[in-house]
């Protein structure tokens, strides 16, 4: 019987210790601090994550207007895409990043066009319904002048200023699934 009795024990240890290491975010593409800030992104491991697409958006089209003008691309973490892809779901531990690269129109050998002017945002969408109230969606952006001056954390954005948008004009789940025909449910 105590023999039986210190298994149990190790056992619950055990899987206390793993619950820990899960709600702790150890398994997370992300990293939050307590007050929700979120650590910049590694560009060499994000690079690698399934490349969801790219879009222009041109300021000068949108008289001047444009919430983020630039280059558009965007990626998805791994196991976020095939959850989505197997269950129609983004689930918690969701984190969408597009990178904004600031653009200006150029008249090159080839005609008029969008060139990079050398600055960009990367802007962020995490999913975490632990985190976030709602809908489980936090929002942050790195702009070029926090990424030039070295910051490497940023504030929560207010919901006003990301989630108004994506509630009122994204297909799925605060999603723009309709731009990026690689997130659309089982493609």
């Amino acid at each position: 019987m105590r023999f039986w009795g210190r298994v149990f024990m190790f056992l619950c240890i055990g899987a206390t210790w793993l619950t820990g290491a899960w709600q702790s975010g150890a398994q997370l593409p992300y990293e939050l601090s307590a007050d929700k800030s979120l650590t910049l992104p590694d560009v060499t491991e994000y690079r690698t994550w399934p490349f969801m697409g790219t879009s222009l958006v041109p300021d000068d089209k949108n008289n001047n207007k444009a919430i983020f003008p630039g280059i558009h691309t965007v990626y998805i973490n791994p196991s976020a895409l095939e959850t989505r892809r197997e269950k129609g779901v983004f689930p918690d531990g969701t984190i969408i990043l597009m990178e904004n690269f600031h653009v200006e129109v150029k008249e090159a050998e080839s005609g008029y066009g969008y060139f990079t002017t050398g600055g960009m945002d990367l802007l962020a969408a995490i999913k975490d319904r632990r985190q976030f109230s709602g809908s489980g969606w936090g929002y942050y952006a790195f702009f070029d002048r926090d990424l030039k001056a070295g910051k490497k954390v940023v504030p929560l954005q207010a919901p006003a200023k990301c989630q108004s948008c994506h509630t009122v004009g994204a297909a799925d789940d605060e999603v723009f699934t309709q731009y990026y025909p690689s997130l659309k449910r089982n493609p």
